[in-house]
């Protein structure tokens, strides 16, 4: 059974939490990168407003020195006039002694404005200082920027973390796929345990529950199998309830009219007439076991218990069928470690139950093959293992060996190994039995040692 249901799990363990962590994780980190590339780009904006004050310095400068030349009785500020008509920024030309100043920038209308004094030195050595105001938006800025080779490595950024978004919420959510296959494979009834590969609250939940569900099924599977035994055991019962006492004196009839044929014939063995009565005889004596396998279903009989050790059981059992193993020439041999433990059982039902299953494993197997008899303690069990060299049985066989009434035998009952599992779980013991083609088959039967109460 599977470990017991987890309490309900703490929000911070939780897979929505996760994803929704890993969501937040990567807006912001795509929202840092964006931020990073435009700052680095506002950065470069500056940069270039500056340059474009010194050019203009640099213009003011040229033209200064041009009309000075070409003028030289003209007023400075008569000059400054002509000159500010010339430029698109604005400028101004302070010809004090005020020195240079960082350059500003300046909320303004519809955008900023660039601010930038420069110290311009004319030819006749003169000092003026030369006022600008140029005017940008850095919203266009941006936009263009985005338009050129920002706007690219912006993008790779945003599908790179789009991608490992889906990548990585694909992953968190695998094991719900998980899931869902194993539920399936259990509607189709298949039962086997699910092991989801997460370690998050949910997933750890609705693994142990699924697993859970599965003993549940497993459990209910073997209830079922052992009711379907339990009915047709029934219905065997009432059956031979009724047809036992109609049967077995005719068969005592027959049976004891064929002795009496053969008797009066007086006829050697190899007589016809006489092996034909002989066949009449083998016939009834399969029909009584028949009826006496019906009977032993049909009766509850109360089991008689008294102090035995298994081995003292398997030891009789050998030496019932050492003679018949040795007709058969199958070499039956026994490893018996159980010694002397004490265990209630019913002598009579269990040398029964066991001598069932040695019967079937010698008639499995082949001249010079091998039958083995084990036993041996194990905790608070006690085992007995049964093994042949015969051919084996496939998984449909199996799943039927211990249906009443079904054999593989030409001249079986089906009702042995029935027989035997009810005297051993009587015995509250269990019974198994595996096998595959070509390699034998192997019984065991597994016993408590406590002491059995009424």
């Amino acid at each position: 059974m599977s470990d017991s249901l987890p309490t309900q799990p703490r929000w911070h363990q939780s897979l929505i939490a996760r994803i929704i962590v890993l969501c937040v994780v990567l807006l912001l980190c795509l929202l840092a990168s964006v931020y990073f590339f435009t700052t680095q780009y506002y950065g470069h904006i500056v940069t270039h407003m500056e340059d474009r004050a010194n050019n203009a310095a640099e213009q003011v400068r040229s033209q200064l020195d041009r009309i000075l030349v070409m003028n030289p009785d003209m007023e400075i500020e008569d000059v400054i006039d002509s000159l500010t008509d010339e430029f698109t920024t604005d400028v101004k030309v302070d010809p004090g002694d005020s020195g240079p100043v960082q350059p500003l920038v300046q909320p303004g209308k519809g955008g900023f404005y660039f601010e930038a004094r420069q110290v311009v030195e004319l030819s006749d050595g003169t000092s003026i200082l030369v006022m600008m105001e140029l005017d940008f938006n850095p919203q266009t800025e941006v936009i263009r920027a985005f338009q050129n080779e920002y706007l690219s490595t912006i993008t790779i950024i945003f599908v790179l973390t789009l991608c490992l978004m889906i990548y990585l919420i694909a992953k968190a959510l695998r094991p719900i796929r998980e899931l869902s296959e194993s539920c399936t494979e259990i509607a189709e009834g298949n039962l086997q345990y699910v092991k989801a590969e997460g370690n998050t609250a949910e997933i750890v939940a609705l693994e142990k529950t699924f697993n859970a569900m599965v003993d549940s099924l497993k459990e209910k599977e073997i209830v079922e199998g052992n009711l379907r035994q339990a009915q047709r055991l029934s219905a065997i019962g009432n059956l031979a309830a009724g047809v036992a006492h109609d049967v077995r004196n005719p068969l005592n009839a027959i049976k004891l009219l064929s002795s009496h044929a053969l008797d009066s014939l007086n006829a050697p063995e190899n007589d016809h007439t006489a092996k034909q009565i002989r066949t009449i005889r083998t016939e009834v004596d399969r029909l009584e076991d028949i009826v006496s396998g019906f009977l032993s279903l049909a009766k509850e009989e109360e089991l008689n218990f008294e102090e035995t050790s298994i081995d003292t059981i398997l030891a009789e059992c050998l030496r019932l069928m050492k003679k018949d193993a040795e007709m058969r020439g199958v070499n039956l041999t026994a490893e018996l470690r159980a010694g002397d433990m004490p265990l209630m059982l019913d002598t009579a039902k269990m040398s029964r139950a066991i001598l069932n299953v040695l019967i079937n494993a010698l008639e499995a197997c082949p001249k010079d093959g091998r039958v083995r008899l084990f036993s041996r303690t194990s905790g608070d069990t006690c085992e007995v293992e049964i093994r042949d060299d015969g051919p084996g049985m496939d998984d449909e066989t199996l799943e039927r060996i211990f249906d009443a009434y079904f054999t593989t035998k030409a001249m079986g009952t089906g009702l042995g190994l029935s027989i035997t599992r009810g005297i051993i779980e009587e015995h509250r013991g269990s019974v198994t039995i595996s096998s595959s083609p070509g390699a034998g088959s192997q019984a065991l039967i597994t016993l408590p040692t406590s002491p059995l109460t009424s």
